[in-house]
């Protein structure tokens, strides 16, 4: 009796689970996609079935994260998405390389980063101006991604406190 109980038991799981768990997919086929989701993917519909399923998640949680701002933060995200758009595809990849080697440093590193970013972004005007002319004529004189991928200059060097170096 035990063993007619387990086996109808994993029958159920094997017919009932893998709908449900399909329903739930928010990365399945266009035809499966909620009437709510096809309006809001509307864009991609040519090309839904046909991308990656990691693709396709991407896009759905990214369509979550609209829902859930405000107008205000949609109509920011908006202007960003317009001024990516702006820019040259040459600028673009290499915005996307530096993503790529910054998200592959270690915690310890990333958060140095953000840290002299911030430092960087409470200085004066004037003195931000400065730094970037100092490095755009040191990114003339050569400097390069050496090929091991670090960051040009290598790691910072360490010193005491959060402050820039002049």
């Amino acid at each position: 009796m035990v063993k007619l109980a387990t086996i109808l038991l994993l029958f159920a799981a094997l017919t009932v689970l893998p709908p449900l768990a399909r329903a739930q997919d928010p990365a399945r086929a266009w035809n499966e996609l909620t009437d709510e989701q096809r309006a809001m993917l509307a864009p991609f519909e040519e090309r839904w079935d046909r991308m990656p399923v990691e693709r396709r998640q991407n896009i759905v949680d990214g369509m979550r994260r609209w829902q859930q701002m405000t107008p205000e933060e949609q109509q920011q995200a908006r202007r960003r998405f317009e001024d990516w758009n702006r820019l040259p595809l040459e600028q673009r990849q290499m915005i996307r390389e530096r993503f790529r080697d910054f998200r592959s440093l270690d915690p310890q590193q990333q958060r140095a980063i953000r840290e002299r970013f911030r430092d960087f972004q409470n200085l004066p005007p004037e003195r931000r101006r400065a730094l970037r002319d100092r490095f755009e004529s040191r990114r003339a004189d050569g400097m390069r991604r050496p090929r091991d991928g670090a960051p040009p200059g290598g790691p910072p060097p360490e010193r005491s406190g959060n402050r820039p170096q002049d």
